[in-house]
């Protein structure tokens, strides 16, 4: 018994997945025509003993085909093959033998219905089912309210070589697929998922049915759910940690919220860190819009997931359990819980749901590794009633983010400040000086303005703390300063800070040089050049990492 014919053995027994399958018949190809033929001649008999599915046998066959034949995955075990001319990477014609492979329609309001309405009996899907002959079960992930996540093989992926040809498939459950209208509306939810083009949200592809399987492809990622993670720390995680995650989390929401989504069922489950550290949110396929139209409420198909119980009790605003219209702050709410979680390994009701919380009155306990300004930031999160709750991410991050070092150098600075300025008026007053300098126009600045400059200078900090200083665009701490100077041009803590920038990516440039990493130091140069173009020490470095080239 050769590798091939032990590992399809492995297999139909369920002991290796159909990867492990596929990479073995690889390797078999490659061996002698009398191996390969022999590893055809056992494929070919368990396909017709009814041991292995259409869709298995024509990937496996595949594998032992000449390289210049262009094989595609069957719609059925019986579909007739057909002869077609096709262009190889050289231009060269060849002919490749191609099943017959209907063109993807575009899934719309009527046919998802008509599919609907087939009169089939529904079907449970288990590891090696394959949705629309493309997509092929490899394991199941994990199981929510909304159905079941399984890993899946991409056919077509692995048709044309792709060395990632896996794909993670959503197949709802059976109480959302005898609602037609809600199967409509949360079509339209998953178009406005796929708009969320963030690196902290998971990329959502597609919505499809297959007779009476409905289902969302996404990417598939290699990691572990927050919830996993949480529970390696019983105690919760140190600040700096679990500040990261805090963070990118509040970033994705963030991003939703300007595109008037709201996530609507956002927990530990529904975040995950994958095999580099990164943070993505999962299931947005199923959040909800914020501030629909008159119209869109007169409209029986608009989706509203909270509605069909699609959310977590423990991570829902009182809000959301009363039925009442999408808000930010429903998403701030379940952060602020998520975060708690994060920090002390506790959920902070007990896993109680808002309104039973907030029937007993239960307080939320202190976490001793906050300072008083950022538990009280925590604890406006997770207020019960709306009009208490924190209205934006950016408030949030504000309220529970550290202090930068940034913030007592310039606390520093301000007494220094303050002290010459009192020393220069003693000193006016003895001798005035014979040059007046023109005064500066006064910027009459609003309220809102004001608490405008106060919020981004807040987040400026935050960006400084974790070392954001002029990356990733449009949030970083020189961003965040240069939006202040548009407000007020004259505003001394932001021109302050922006030198403070450039100061602290002179002395990494430096550090960078001295050990004879000359990319990274000029990387560093001009990253402080784009803060102060006029630093003297950066230009100075720069004239020697050049002349030293």
């Amino acid at each position: 018994m050769n590798a091939f014919d032990q590992a399809l053995k492995a297999f139909q027994q369920a002991q290796i997945d159909f990867d492990a399958l596929l990479r073995i018949a690889r390797q078999t190809a490659q061996s002698s025509v009398s191996t390969v033929d022999a590893a055809r001649q056992l494929l070919e008999l368990e396909y017709q003993a009814g041991r292995l599915s259409a869709a298995f046998y024509q990937a496996l066959d595949t594998e032992f085909s000449d390289k210049t034949q262009i094989a595609v995955p069957p719609l059925a075990a019986a579909s007739p093959q057909t002869k077609q001319t096709s262009r190889n990477d050289d231009a060269t014609l060849v002919d490749a033998p191609r099943t017959l492979v209907q063109t993807p329609t575009l899934m719309d309001t009527e046919s998802l219905l008509k599919g609907l309405n087939e009169s089939q009996p529904y079907q449970e899907l288990n590891v090696g089912s394959t949705l629309k002959n493309r997509f092929v079960l490899q394991q199941l992930l994990g199981v929510g309210g909304m159905g079941m996540v399984f890993k899946a093989t991409d056919l077509r992926k692995i048709e044309a070589q792709d060395k990632d040809p896996y794909v993670a498939l959503k197949v709802l459950n059976q109480d959302f697929q005898s609602n037609p209208m809600a199967l409509v509306s949360l079509q339209r939810e998953t178009k406005r998922a796929q708009t969320l083009s963030h690196p902290n949200i998971i990329k959502v592809f597609d919505f499809d049915r297959d007779g009476g399987h409905v289902f969302m492809s996404m990417e598939y990622l290699q990691g572990k759910p927050l919830s996993h993670l949480i529970k390696e720390y019983p105690e919760g995680m140190p600040f700096k940690q679990a500040w990261l995650i805090i963070h990118d989390m509040a970033d994705a929401l963030r991003h939703a919220h300007k595109k008037n989504i709201v996530h609507s069922d956002f927990k530990p489950g529904n975040v995950f860190i994958d095999e580099n550290n990164e943070v993505r949110v999962l299931d947005f396929g199923i959040a909800c819009a914020i501030g629909r139209s008159d119209k869109d409420h007169q409209d029986a198909t608009v989706f509203n997931a909270r509605s069909l119980g699609a959310y977590t009790p423990a991570y829902a605003s009182l809000e959301q359990l009363q039925n009442s219209d999408p808000d930010p702050r429903d998403d701030i709410y379940a952060l602020a819980c998520v975060s708690y979680e994060l920090l002390t390994g506790k959920h902070p009701f007990g896993r109680l749901s808002a309104d039973k919380a907030l029937e007993v009155n239960l307080p939320v306990k202190p976490i001793a590794k906050l300072s008083r300004r950022q538990m009280k930031g925590l604890q406006k999160a997770l207020a019960f009633e709306q009009t208490a709750r924190t209205k934006q991410v950016d408030a949030f991050l504000a309220a529970l983010g550290p202090r930068s070092t940034v913030f007592y150098g310039l606390w520093g600075a301000g007494i220094f400040t303050l002290t010459l300025f009192a020393a220069n008026i003693y000193l006016s007053m003895l001798a005035p000086p014979t040059v007046v300098e023109a005064p500066k126009v006064e910027v009459q600045l609003s309220a809102e303005q004001q608490q405008k400059i106060k919020d981004l200078l807040e987040l400026a900090m935050i960006h400084a703390d974790v070392g954001y200083l002029t990356a990733p665009t449009g949030s970083n701490a020189l961003w965040a300063y240069q939006e202040v100077l548009k407000i007020d041009p004259y505003n001394k803590t932001a021109t302050d800070s922006i030198i403070g920038i450039a100061d602290t990516l002179e002395q990494q440039a430096w550090e960078a040089y001295e050990q004879n990493n000359r990319s990274e130091a000029l990387k560093k140069v001009q990253e402080g050049l784009e803060a102060n173009p006029s630093h003297k020490g950066l230009l100075g470095l720069r004239d020697k990492l050049r002349t030293s080239q």
